[in-house]
């Protein structure tokens, strides 16, 4: 397997799972705000983060 058939495969999953990433990365964001604080900053970067998955928003 090639590195395009993996980053296809890849791409096919996150496309298929999407709801259960976003959740996945809003669970890690609430836990990175809690741990850490700056809410707002790290709310941010989840929802970029988020922009950049396919199938997403």
């Amino acid at each position: 397997m090639n590195f395009d058939e993996i980053k296809n495969k890849a791409s096919e999953l996150l496309e298929q799972n999407h709801e259960k990433v976003d959740q996945g990365i809003d669970k890690a964001a609430e836990f990175a705000a809690g741990k850490f604080g700056h809410d707002d900053q790290i709310k941010s970067v989840a929802e970029k983060a988020k922009d950049f998955l396919p199938g997403g928003q």
